[in-house]
Order: C-alpha cells, then sequence, then structure tokens
C-alpha cells in the first residue's frame, strides 16, 4: 500500500475539481446545443482541442499572452458555431427528429475525424505530437502545504466564475428564459413568438465559444493532443447524461461531480498500490454506465 501525503491528496483533488470544470463547460455547450435543436454535436470535444491549439499558436507566433487570447478565440468560434448551425439547417429539416438526429450526427462525427486528421501533422509540423503554451509562466503559490501554479489557480477561479454568469445569464435573463423556453417545448416558443431559429444560432455560436474557452483554460495547464476531442466529447455526454438531457443545473453538476469522483477514486487506487491516473479515463464512463441503469434520465431530469 502506498500512502500519499495530504498535500498530494489535495493536489489531486483540486486538480479533479478543476477538469470537471472544464467538463462542464464543454457540458453545458453539448446540453444547450441538444436542448434547442436536437443536435448531438460529436465534434463539441475538437473545438475545445482547437481552441486550445490557437491559444498556443498565437502565442508562439504573435506573442499574445495566452490569458488575452481570450479576447480572440472566443468570438472566432462562436462564429464558427454560428457557422456550423446554418451549415446543419438543412439537416435538420428532414422529415424526421430520428432522421434529423441520426443525420447531425453523422455529420458531425466526421467534422470531428477531420479535425483529428488535421490537427495530428499539423502537430508533427512544430516538431511535437502534442501542442502546448511553452515557456509561459506566472510563477507559483504555496497554500498550507500545497504548491500551485498561478496559471492554475487564475484558470480555476475563471472556471468558477464563467458557470456562476452562464447560471445567472441562463435564468436571470429574458433570453436565457427564451432559451430554456425552446428547450422545454420548441413549438410552443414559436406560438410565443420566440424566434427559434435564431436562438438555435446564438446556441451554437454560445456552446462553441464555451468550448473553445475550455480549450484556452485547458491548454494553460497541460498539454494537448489533436487526436483526443472525442474522448472529451464522451466525456461531455457522459456529463450530460448524468445532469439530465437539456439541464443546465445538471450539467454543472454532473461535471463537477465527475471530476471530482474520478480524482477521488485516484487517490484511492494509489493509496492501494495501484497506478490511479490509468484507471482515469474508465471511471467517467463507469460512473455513466451506474447511471444509465439506475436513472436513465439523469440527476435533474423527472
Amino acid at each position: 500500500m502506498v500512502l500519499l501525503g495530504p498535500a498530494a491528496i489535495v493536489t489531486i483533488l483540486l486538480q479533479g475539481i478543476f477538469f470537471g470544470g472544464i467538463l462542464s463547460l464543454i457540458a453545458i455547450g453539448l446540453s444547450l446545443i441538444y436542448g434547442v435543436s436536437g443536435v448531438l454535436n460529436l465534434a463539441h470535444g475538437d473545438f475545445l482541442v482547437l481552441g486550445g491549439i490557437a491559444t498556443a499558436l498565437l502565442y508562439s507566433a504573435a506573442g499574445l499572452n495566452p490569458f488575452l487570447s481570450i479576447i480572440v478565440v472566443m468570438p472566432i468560434f462562436a462564429a464558427v458555431g454560428v457557422l456550423s448551425g446554418l451549415l446543419l439547417k438543412k439537416t435538420l429539416s428532414a422529415h424526421t427528429l430520428e432522421l434529423s438526429f441520426a443525420g447531425s450526427s453523422l455529420v458531425t462525427l466526421g467534422l470531428s475525424n477531420l479535425i483529428e486528421g488535421l490537427g495530428t501533422p499539423l502537430a508533427a509540423s512544430f516538431g511535437y505530437p502534442f501542442f502546448a503554451v511553452r515557456g509561459f509562466s506566472v510563477g507559483s503559490i504555496s497554500f498550507l502545504g500545497v504548491t500551485l501554479s498561478d496559471a492554475f489557480v487564475i484558470a480555476f477561479i475563471a472556471v468558477i466564475l464563467i458557470s456562476i454568469l452562464m447560471t445567472l445569464w441562463v435564468y436571470r435573463t429574458s433570453y436565457g428564459r427564451l432559451i430554456r423556453a425552446t428547450i422545454q417545448d420548441r413549438e410552443a416558443a414559436t406560438m410565443l413568438g420566440g424566434d427559434v431559429q435564431k436562438v438555435t444560432l446564438v446556441t451554437f455560436g454560445i456552446g462553441t465559444a464555451l468550448a473553445s474557452l475550455a480549450g484556452v483554460i485547458t491548454i494553460l495547464i497541460t498539454n494537448l493532443d489533436p487526436s483526443v476531442g472525442l474522448v472529451f466529447t464522451v466525456d461531455a455526454f457522459a456529463v450530460v447524461v448524468i445532469g439530465g438531457l437539456g439541464s443546465f443545473y445538471g450539467s454543472l453538476i454532473g461535471g463537477f461531480t465527475i471530476g471530482f469522483v474520478t480524482s477521488a477514486s485516484e487517490v484511492f487506487l494509489e493509496e492501494l498500490g495501484q497506478n490511479g491516473s490509468e484507471w482515469g479515463a474508465a471511471i467517467p464512463l463507469l460512473i455513466l454506465i451506474l447511471f444509465l441503469i439506475a436513472r436513465p434520465r439523469g440527476l435533474l431530469r423527472r
């Protein structure tokens, strides 16, 4: 049995909560897009990767501070999201929901494969198998024996603040209420005068921008392999299912739950002398399977 020190355990758990926050950001966008349009965007995690790649390239080529790259990356990917919604418009107009869902899933899966296929040789052209913000450091802080990089602390705080701001926007603004009304009953929202097509495009833009923001934050802390986009999508889908399809609060709770449980499980496995990190990728899927058996409608869906 390997005993980890208190500082190591706290660090692992904080990293897990941070990872959960990243998953929440992706899952919020995935859930909103699915709830409004019925599209399960299988390329959603790849937009996280692209956001991280854009940040790394802006830093290496133009010397742009990675934190400031947010003001460049998010608007660009918001526009990409709106364009994606426009390109999927014909697919979404299929005669049945089943055909619309199948068609959009196949299109976005193909987009995911295209992005990952182009990302690998792009990384190789820079001489690395992955992308990273190299040479960027803002120091570190120590608290109660735990040492964390300033970038991690800032990114951690940013994830929490963004989650709070998104919650306030969705539940405290008129446009947020329109989005929730569209999720609950698209036809009723249309009859009450809501511009459902516009809401759909705005949701695509917001969801994609949030995914790119998650990429900016992620690459500040770790490397990004261009082939892991679909892995992020699967983890985000697990969060959405656990929280309840179309549930905003569910995505928040599900993301932080998966992050914390994954890290706690890794700590437990390390204490037993196992390599906890090797099981890290499987734990979200195990949680998903348990929820599909015990509560398939998710935490906040009745």
